[in-house]
């Protein structure tokens, strides 16, 4: 019979899959992740992996929203720092965000590029509404605050523009790396271009967002 592990014993061994895993999707595609390599690198039994997590989509699932709620509390964090917005303050304070977001984030923007991939398949229900609670949560705290610094946006508007701004990420991070488009600049190094044009057409559509927000 095996050893029946503390809840610390267990947690421990859980993040060290957790970080296993994002090891490894640095290294790799999610596709080429499989239970059996995540395992190795683990350096534990297949079997023993599963008594932890049913499915590669529910450790990836545990991810994607520990780096979701990563996000909102550094920014979280900057918003304290200011005292009221304008318009153009706030307009300011969302673009500066969201290329943070970019240049500091890489492993949350792939995961939300493959999100649908991720959810859609094998995850554990449990783990599954949990990462969304919290997520809608902390989206909620993020739009209180930011609507008690301002007298223009009420706390929908800036909950369903908060909700949206990863649309932005997935739609723009997809395009920047098609065939096409890579296609289009080929003397530049593939994953230069992937980011310079990234970030143009994230800040691009966030600010079109806003001034359609803002303004209208």
């Amino acid at each position: 019979m095996p050893k029946r592990l503390t809840e610390v014993e267990k947690t421990s061994k859980e993040n060290l899959i957790l970080d296993a895993a994002r090891e490894m999707f640095c290294e790799m595609n999610f596709g080429d992740i499989t239970m059996s390599k995540l395992a190795k690198r683990c350096v534990m039994a297949k079997g023993t992996l599963f008594r932890y997590f049913e499915t590669k989509e529910t450790i990836f699932s545990i991810i994607l929203y520990n780096e979701y709620a990563k996000w909102i509390e550094a920014e979280a964090e900057e918003l304290r720092k200011i005292k009221s917005f304008t318009k153009e303050s706030y307009s300011q304070f969302i673009l500066e965000q969201t290329e943070k977001v970019i240049n500091e984030r890489d492993l949350l923007v792939r995961l939300i590029s493959i999100k649908r991939t991720i959810l859609d398949n094998n995850v554990n229900v449990k783990y599954l509404v949990k990462g969304m609670d919290d997520l809608t949560k902390g989206i909620k705290m993020l739009s209180v605050e930011t609507a008690g610094k301002m007298d223009f946006l009420d706390v929908m508007d800036i909950f369903e523009f908060y909700e949206a701004r990863h649309v932005f990420i997935v739609g723009s991070y997809n395009l920047a790396i098609s065939i096409n488009n890579r296609d289009r600049l080929k003397e530049i190094h593939e994953q230069r271009l992937i980011q310079v044009d990234f970030v143009r057409l994230v800040l691009k559509t966030t600010e079109s967002q806003l001034k359609a927000l803002l303004y209208c």
